[in-house]
This record gives C-alpha cells, structure tokens and sequence, in this order.
C-alpha cells in the first residue's frame, strides 16, 4: 500500500446544497480536496451505513460541489474504506480516525488500496439470444377461433 494523503478536522465548515454550513472532515488525496461530513460520519460509524464524500469547491466560500464517492467502514471494522466514482480506493485505519475526531491527533494517514481488477466485459447479450426462432413455436388450430 502506499501513501495517498491525508485526513484532517481542523473546524472547517462548507456550505451544503440548502447554504447551511457544516463541520467537515477535509481529505487531501494526491492533492484532492475531498470532505466528508462530521455528523453524517458519526452516524456512519454508529450505523454501519456509507456516507457520501464531497468534493469541496470554492467561491466567496467553501461548498459542497458534488459526490466524489462513498466511504464506509471495512467488513474487519478496523479501517474506513473510500471508493471513489473514478474507481480508485483509499483507506484510513478506524483507530486513528478516531484519534483524529477525538482531537488527540491532528491527521490521520490515507493509504491507497490496488485496484480491482476489471471483470471482463460480457457481450450486450439481446433477449432474442435466449429464445427460439419465431419458426419453431406451433401454434394450435382450434375450432372457435375469434375473426376480426
């Protein structure tokens, strides 16, 4: 694994979509700046549910500029995974998150995970590949057939 970045909680706050700021944990990955939010993260890690990651874009002010991916903690529960919508994956030890929201830490290391391997592509298969052709199905003469 190697070094992508870093997290941070330093009491920044961004606006959301409705112009509310909000506290946010600010993720510098290869030089992203990406964020997730504090209270949707501690429900997160509460839950077990994902929280979205955020990308942050400046104005007159920090704000929210649209989901750059997921992040949710790992199946072992000892690391927060984040994927990310461009397929790269990064990971952060769960201790030292919570060090981080905590305080008694000022950054945690992010680390980048190998990428998964591509699936092969499958063939756009057509529902006419499954069935038989038109010629094949019988269809039974009956005495009471309806005419138009």
């Amino acid at each position: 694994m190697q070094r992508a970045g870093y997290l941070s909680r330093d009491g920044k706050k961004v606006l959301d979509a409705e112009g509310v700021p909000r506290e946010i944990l600010e993720l510098n990955i290869h030089g992203a700046r990406l964020c997730i939010l504090i209270d949707d993260l501690f429900s997160a890690l509460r839950n077990g549910n994902s929280v979205c990651t955020w990308r942050i874009k400046q104005n007159w002010m920090e704000y929210l500029g649209g989901q750059a991916g997921r992040a949710q903690v790992s199946r072992s529960g000892k690391a927060l995974n984040i994927d990310l919508v461009n397929g790269d994956r990064y990971t952060l030890s769960l201790d030292s998150l919570r060090e981080v929201l905590g305080y008694r830490e000022r950054i945690a290391q992010i680390v980048e995970l190998p990428t998964l391997p591509s699936p092969e592509a499958t063939r756009d298969h057509l529902i006419t590949d499954y069935c038989r052709p038109l010629s094949q199905f019988t269809v039974p003469e009956t005495a009471d057939r309806m005419t138009a």
